[in-house]
């Protein structure tokens, strides 16, 4: 069981950065044209190009960026929806870890469903599907792998409460940070630290937590917004600054409970992934950056569940 959540989990770590480079890269960030085509989701039809022969639709192809990901994307995707299918019949027949290793399942049919049906980047409710339900499947399998772990010392009650508040305001981040990407206002605020001049979000925000709402696309395909893209955009800056000062304060806790590695992995971890942020805005957010920061936010997930788990596993005391 614990070899296929281990192999599961580095599946996944490889699915989280190909799935943000599709989904980015889709909205058109990827493009030549960048920033003037993001949020190009639709095109009209007799705006379409024609490709004639089979060998012009091979060189289109091939000319595509790192058109490698999508086939990458989907072999990980299926083999590691047949290692969790392993991990669910283990569970059954050992009758340990049934509801983690079933609701992975779960997981795993609700995002095959999602890509087979959904309709791209037009739909909020699948963009954030597909976000909320990837990192979900990825911090479940973390926890699988981490929740046996043996510490070395005993954490304080502090200790445990910074650490649960770090993992609830990321957890919060990373969909708002959907949401931002879902609404395409990576791009609104273009200064720092401020917005244009603003700070806080204003009354449109709500628009941008929606998820009924389908995007409407004017007549070159460009995705439509309004105000609801920068107050989402903000809202996302000001979470992500109390994201850091949480795990700052959890760092240092666990640091003085002598859990300094994993302590100093989450340090590095959350000021890398907030210098990140802002060098994304700084340089009009190039797509590698755009991908490392959905990257790392994965692992400082997977960094502040594992000192979690130190905390919860106490050192027995003699």
């Amino acid at each position: 069981m614990r070899t296929l959540s281990i192999a599961s989990l580095l599946l996944a770590l490889v699915l989280v950065p190909a799935g943000a480079y599709l989904r980015l890269d889709s909205s058109g960030i990827g493009c030549a044209d960048w920033p003037a085509c993001y949020g190009m989701i639709g095109r009209v039809a007799d705006e379409a190009p024609t490709l004639g022969s089979t060998y012009e639709r091979l060189v289109l192809d091939a000319t595509e960026p790192l058109s490698w990901v999508t086939p990458l994307h989907r072999l990980v995707a299926s083999v590691l929806g047949l290692l969790i299918l392993g991990m669910a019949i283990v569970s059954l027949r050992t009758r340990k870890h049934r509801l983690s290793s079933l609701t992975l399942l779960g997981l795993t049919v609700f995002l095959a469903w999602l890509g087979i049906y959904s309709d791209g980047l037009h739909s909020l409710a699948v963009v954030m599907g597909n976000l909320g339900g990837g990192f979900a499947m990825l911090g479940l399998l973390g926890w699988t792998v981490f929740r046996d772990a043996k510490p070395h010392a005993n954490a304080s009650l502090a200790v445990r409460r910074w650490v649960a508040a770090a993992l609830l305001l990321l957890c919060v981040q990373i969909a708002l940070g959907g949401l931002t990407s879902a609404n395409f206002a990576a791009a609104a605020c273009s200064t720092f630290p401020d917005c244009h001049g603003t700070w806080l979000p204003g009354g449109d925000l709500w628009t941008a937590f929606d998820l009924t709402r389908q995007l409407e696309t004017d007549s070159t395909g460009l995705a439509l917004g309004g105000a609801e893209r920068t107050d989402i955009h903000k809202l996302h800056r000001i979470v992500g600054v109390f994201t850091l000062l949480a795990s700052f304060a959890a760092a240092a806790f666990a640091q003085r409970a002598k859990l300094g590695g994993a302590a100093l992995v989450v340090l590095v971890l959350v000021v890398t992934e907030f210098g990140i942020g802002v060098a994304s805005i700084l340089m009009e957010l190039p797509i590698g950056i755009a991908v490392a920061h959905n990257w790392l936010a994965a692992i400082l997930l997977l960094s502040l569940l594992r000192l979690w788990a130190l905390c919860r596993n106490r050192q027995a005391l003699l």
